[in-house]
């Protein structure tokens, strides 16, 4: 059977839309390049999408390697130039079976030649080639001089008084790179110095370093973030890019002096963050359909809610694919930009040189726009002008701090909008939070009961509503190497959302309280952040202590 071409399997999949493949097409045309590359490069697909699309035309399984942790035994079986030269990584050993990821599964001469070199039976997986490329510096560099070892060895020089700093920070950033860290805080306490990372969300303990070298490891933060080093009365912020394996990175730094000297918190934004997608983000089928019929409308304001992390700015940018950038004119304002798109206009908040939210829209509005994104509405005058170009003709797309979709509204009403303007103007509400996912490699299935579920906050109601089986099969993970132990790997988003539709705009003008159009909207079939944590949770998603911890 003929395979179907990747442009149309991109089509159908999802990723790609048909003017952006006649666009790559054309492009193809004049520079005889795979489409694929075309594709990638014009960001109208990821290159995880682009492999994900390959493993479904060759029926082999993706595999995602930044979540994925490749054996030892399996490394040793082939070298780093041979991994390096062919673009495959081994994963692990299985019996007589070597499981390997590889960009190119159509190239049946390098499966032959792994086999004959390993004396194993070759399983194939399909990764994306930069995933692959960049794993194989990383889990080969592991094997020789593990990064945890090179701090034990920089930490144990400073307990003997020869202190290397600008190393030591340097361990600290690969080490917070490789385990997906978000934040990397070096926190000084009463008798030593600790370093802790975010990973998924949760902080987690990782080394401890002698008191006195602190003093320099924050002055080398400084000098590289450009701050003052010799101000350490007050609280400063500052900057720096940050090169790791195929990767660059933009470090916000923050510091803030305590009791015992001062406290760093370094956030890491990778530069070539992924193409996101509404499907993968964890939106339910049911709410997708809504929230994607919501982004199709010509006008109106979709805002989504949610404290800082929670993944706000990322649902914003899947929203934002779902729009036609070739037939709409798509302007927006961000602090920073995050991600470049393609055929988008996009610009950067500049307060010094008087550059706001709000005097962007004000010039936007001359720029003949479809669809306007604003990054964040903190203010009376962002909020009016964000409405009044919802009103008139433009899809608005913004987030706004509130704890749910409902308190939005009087959020608003305190930035000045008028209640009549809220009902008119805004389309939806989005409430989200980021809870982890159940580790993939070390899931497990275990028996509960409705009464234990009860337990973690969930009422007799909202259980009955989602089951009717009293004696329930849930998942959790068991701790491996992939999730550090922890039985959690990644994360996924928990959402509510909140349509203005006719009934409830009625309800905004008349003032009724919040509460009154939650009920009036749960009626109506919106699912409440609890809810869809409840539903994550029967379909094996994440688990009923990763819900309660996030959302209470």
């Amino acid at each position: 059977m003929a395979r179907k071409r990747l442009g149309e399997l991109l089509k159908e999949l999802g990723y790609l839309s048909e003017d952006q493949l006649q666009v790559a097409l054309e492009i193809q045309k004049l520079r005889g390049e795979s489409l694929g590359d075309i594709l990638v490069e014009l960001s109208f697909v990821s290159p995880q999408e682009l492999a994900q699309a390959i493993a479904y035309q060759v029926g082999k399984e993706f595999v995602d390697l930044s979540l994925y942790t490749p054996s030892s035994e399996a490394l040793k079986l082939i070298d780093k130039n041979t991994a390096r030269q062919f673009e495959i990584l081994p994963l692990a050993v299985e019996g007589d079976f070597l499981k390997l990821a590889v960009s190119d599964p159509f190239n049946v001469n390098i499966l032959d030649l792994i086999s004959r070199k390993t004396g194993m039976k070759v399983e194939v997986f399909v990764s994306d080639r930069e995933g692959i490329l960049r794993s194989i510096e990383i889990h080969y560099e592991q094997l020789t001089k593990p990064v945890e070892e090179q701090i034990k060895e920089a930490i144990k020089q400073a307990q003997k008084g020869e202190s290397n700093a600008p190393l030591l920070v340097e361990l600290f950033l690969n080490q917070g790179i490789m385990d997906r860290a978000t934040d990397i805080h070096i926190s000084p306490e009463m008798n030593a110095s600790h370093v802790f990372y975010r990973i998924d969300g949760v902080l987690h303990h990782y080394y401890t370093f002698p008191k006195q070298i602190h003093p320099s490891v924050v002055s080398r933060v400084k000098i590289l973030s450009g701050m003052d080093i010799s101000e350490q009365r007050l609280p400063q912020d500052g900057g720096f890019s940050y090169s790791f394996i195929r990767e660059t990175y933009d470090i916000r730094t923050s510091t803030a002096p305590t009791a015992y000297g001062e406290n760093v918190v370094m956030r890491l934004l990778p530069k070539n963050l992924s193409l996101f997608n509404l499907r993968n983000l964890g939106f339910e089928e049911d709410t997708l359909k809504d929230f994607e019929e919501i982004v199709s409308k010509p006008y109106g304001m979709i805002l989504v809610t949610g404290p800082t992390g929670s993944g706000k700015t990322t649902t914003l940018y899947a929203a934002l694919r779902k729009i036609n950038a070739l037939r709409k004119n798509i302007l927006t304002v961000e602090d920073p930009i995050e991600y470049k798109f393609p055929f988008i206009k996009q610009t950067q908040v500049n307060e010094k040189a008087g550059y706001s939210f709000a005097t962007a829209i004000r010039h936007f509005l001359r720029q003949d726009p479809d669809v306007i994104l604003v990054g964040e509405i903190r203010d009376e005058e962002t909020a009016e002008m964000a409405v009044r170009a919802a009103i008139t003709g433009h899809l608005v797309l913004s987030t706004v701090h509130t704890n749910d979709a409902v308190s939005t509204i009087p959020r608003l009403i305190d930035l000045k909008v008028k209640e009549y303007m809220i009902a008119s103007g805004v389309l939806a509400i989005s409430a989200q939070r980021l809870v982890r996912k159940i580790c993939p490699f070390c899931k497990e299935h275990y028996k509960t009961t409705k009464q234990e579920l009860e337990t973690f906050g969930f009422s007799k109601e909202i259980l009955d509503k989602y089951t009717d089986k009293e004696e329930i099969i849930l998942a959790r993970g068991k701790g491996c190497e992939h999730c550090k132990g922890s039985g959690y790997l990644g994360r996924v988003a928990v959402l509510e959302l909140l349509k203005i539709e006719e009934e409830i705009g009625d309800m905004i003008v008349r003032g009724l309280p919040p509460l009154a159009i939650l009920q009036k909207a749960q009626e109506k079939g919106m699912r409440t952040l609890k809810e869809d944590g409840l539903l994550k949770i029967l379909n094996g998603v994440s688990t009923p202590e990763e819900i309660k911890r996030v959302i209470g």
